[in-house]
């Protein structure tokens, strides 16, 4: 049986260090820095990591960004996420959880804590198999007609887009592994399906073109 891989993110050197040596016995593990690297490695191998932690820091703004990309992707978004925070900076905290980290450890680390905490998140991670693949199908239609449809096509629209849709539409479970979500959404969208798709994006397109969350 292969082993889960935990990627850190981020981590300084020697707690990096300290936890590889706790974990590399049961877990395959690997380490990013933040921004463009990583951004780069999740969209390249979906479904390869079965648990992030990373060291956060309000003052590092690129982490943020991309745990709350990773939490809006439809292919990593079930991929649970360990924090590492100075307790004494309580905004980190709140910050964390809004950004869809699912459990928080303070530093200094207690690494019988570390060992549990991180078994407990791999079995949420491989407990996450319900999804919506209509969700799969909305950001397919749009990220092919975005430019078709005479509005901003910033994240943050891209994002509202989204979120409207499918909220006009009826959700489509299936019980899917990370990573194969998106073949069970091509099976189960019928052509009738998917022009009603298209026109409710079109729809929703209008609402987010004429109140766009931005300037």
């Amino acid at each position: 049986m292969s082993k889960k891989t935990i990627l850190f993110l981020d981590v300084d050197s020697a707690v990096q260090e300290t936890l590889t040596a706790l974990l590399q016995k049961d877990y395959e593990c690997m380490s990013l820095q933040s921004g463009k690297e990583s951004l780069m490695f999740f969209e390249d191998n979906a479904g390869s990591v079965d648990l992030i932690i990373v060291d956060l820091d309000i003052s590092r703004k690129t982490e943020f960004a991309l745990l709350n990309w990773v939490g809006n992707n439809s292919n990593h978004k079930n991929i649970p996420v360990l924090t590492i925070i100075d307790l004494e900076k309580s905004e980190d905290i709140g910050v964390a959880f809004k950004m869809g980290a699912d459990d928080i450890i303070g530093k200094p680390l207690n690494l019988d804590i570390v060992g549990k905490r991180v078994q407990n998140l791999l079995c949420v991670g491989s407990n996450r198999k319900v999804h919506n693949v209509m969700e799969d199908l909305l950001q397919a239609e749009i990220d092919e007609y975005i430019g078709d449809l005479g509005m901003c096509d910033c994240p943050i629209c891209r994002r509202d887009l989204l979120s409207l849709t499918l909220n006009h539409l009826e959700p489509k479970y299936v019980t899917s592994e990370r990573g194969a979500a998106i073949t069970k959404a091509e099976k189960v969208a019928s052509r009738e399906a998917k022009l009603k798709i298209l026109t409710q994006i079109a729809y929703c397109a209008q609402v987010v073109k004429k109140r766009p969350n931005h300037n």
